[in-house]
């Protein structure tokens, strides 16, 4: 249920995102008698290109739940100083026309995918690099504070999605102890993905031979940290049904083993060995 909520949380936020860009380009795009209504809508098309920007990273870096990191607080926040910048940066190209990117200073919408895409582009640029009378050259601009924000917004990030993922790692294999049947039945479970690039793949079997050959470490933590590796490829769902059906096929090889053969001889009957 929890799970669910962020999901829907993080699909509310999105949608909301879609909607102030589409009424950003669409005020872009319309007849106006005022120039300055075409400027302000792909100015927040630059916001919406921006924000896209912090998207994809966040995808790219959290690859399990992307929206669920997306959705955080922090995650919105890294959405939203991404946006500012592109704004930011629209603005900065709006007011110093043919400093930065003289082919552009004409076309709003170029100037508005420039300043949405590549934000930080701008802010090192020469408009913000001063150079002393010796030839040296000094970096005067934001980039360097604006960056330092976004590691740190993204490190929150990182320490909220940590902590999530360690509650419940633990919680679903904390009570597993062989760790060859659980790696094997994970490598199998693999192949119920069919868009698993090799490369993926590639790393989850380099995991299970990096822990196989780890003699210091117990099995419980080797299993931990297969735990870890496998999440980042399967995201919740799927990591809590494969780990769901791993300790109901571990339950019934137990089981298993158990079992006495079919039919023992009774006591005092049994059969004697038969002639050379």
């Amino acid at each position: 249920m929890r799970q669910g909520r962020k999901g829907l949380a993080a699909i509310a936020v999105l949608l909301v995102l879609c909607i102030v860009a589409g009424i950003g380009i669409v005020i872009g795009h319309s007849d106006s008698y005022l120039p300055q209504n075409k400027v302000i809508g792909w100015a927040l098309a630059s916001t919406l290109f921006g924000i896209l920007v912090g998207l994809s990273e966040i995808l790219s870096r959290y690859r399990d739940e992307p929206l669920l990191a997306s959705a955080t607080a922090a995650g919105i926040s890294y959405l939203f100083l991404n946006g500012v910048l592109g704004l930011a940066a629209f603005m900065v190209l709006q007011m110093y026309p043919g400093k930065i990117f003289p082919d552009i200073t004409k076309d709003l919408f170029l100037t508005s995918v420039v300043a949405g895409f590549g934000s930080m582009v701008v802010f090192r640029s020469k408009l913000f690099t001063f150079r002393s009378p010796d030839g040296k050259d000094y970096s005067i601009g934001p980039a360097i504070v604006l960056e330092t924000a976004l590691r740190t917004i993204d490190s929150k990030i990182d320490r909220r999605r940590a902590t999530e993922r360690q509650i419940e790692v633990f919680a679903a294999m904390h009570d597993l102890t062989d760790f060859y049947s659980t790696a094997s039945y994970i490598e199998a479970s693999l192949l119920s993905f069919q868009n698993l690039s090799q490369d993926d793949k590639a790393a989850i079997a380099n995991v299970i031979q990096e822990y196989r050959d780890v003699s210091k470490w117990p099995d419980s933590l080797k299993i931990l940290g297969l735990g870890f590796a496998f999440l980042n490829l399967a995201g919740d769902t799927n990591f809590d049904q494969v780990i769901t059906n791993l300790k109901a096929y571990l339950k019934a090889q137990a089981a298993s083993s158990n079992i006495p053969p079919a039919n023992p001889p009774a006591a005092g009957n049994t059969p004697p060995n038969p002639a050379p």
